[in-house]
């Protein structure tokens, strides 16, 4: 990593306007007044093909321009934010296609947060979720995650949602610090541990 961390934010909600696009966009806001740069990934503006099998690993052998492009971005970031709506008590299936892109060195060793959207605080269950997920593909998940409810947001006039309960952006402010830290802790080389970032 040189000079700015680049993080790549993938939102998993394939329906425009929605809860997740509204955290991602916070998130995005948050870490760029961190010094980080946000590269913003809406499966919902920007949907993938259903992974192919034969083509795992070698991106470029797709038909699909947006499916040449989501590995080598992947590559390019320092960290991850993975965002997805509770779906059957688990991430979004949109996301985890996206995932399914990855042929895995793309996240290894890189942090990663997470964030959430459901009904309830039950959508914990996803952060659950994807902590398995990231450690499959050799990510390093920090231990701080946002977990939003309908009532965190308000409606802008064009249909859009704001995060806007100030305890919901304070705990997103603590997961980007976090995530950002724990990125030049790593680029350095210096030793991590839970409760140093």
């Amino acid at each position: 990593m040189t000079g700015r961390p680049v993080v790549l934010l993938l939102g998993g909600s394939p329906s425009p306007r929605s809860h997740t696009a509204a955290v991602i966009g916070a998130a995005a806001g948050v870490l760029t007044e961190l010094g980080a740069e946000p590269l913003v990934w809406d499966l919902a503006a920007r949907p993938l093909p259903i992974v192919d099998a034969s083509c795992h690993g070698r991106p470029e052998l797709y038909a699909d321009p947006l499916a040449r492009q989501l590995s080598p971005m992947a590559a390019r970031a320092d960290a991850f934010v993975l965002a997805s709506p509770t779906y059957h008590g688990s991430y979004s299936g949109a996301l985890k296609n996206a995932l399914d892109h990855l042929d895995g060195h793309e996240m290894a060793g890189k942090p990663v947060g997470l964030l959430a959207h459901g009904e309830n605080l039950t959508a914990v269950q996803v952060c659950d979720a994807l902590r398995t997920v990231v450690r499959a593909l050799k990510g390093v998940a920090v231990p701080e995650q946002l977990v939003t409810v309908p009532g965190d947001f308000e409606r802008m006039g064009d249909g859009r949602r704001l995060l806007a309960a100030p305890a919901a952006r304070g705990r997103l402010d603590v997961l980007c610090r976090s995530l950002v830290a724990v990125t030049r802790q790593l680029a350095a080389g210096d030793a991590i541990g839970i409760g140093t970032a």
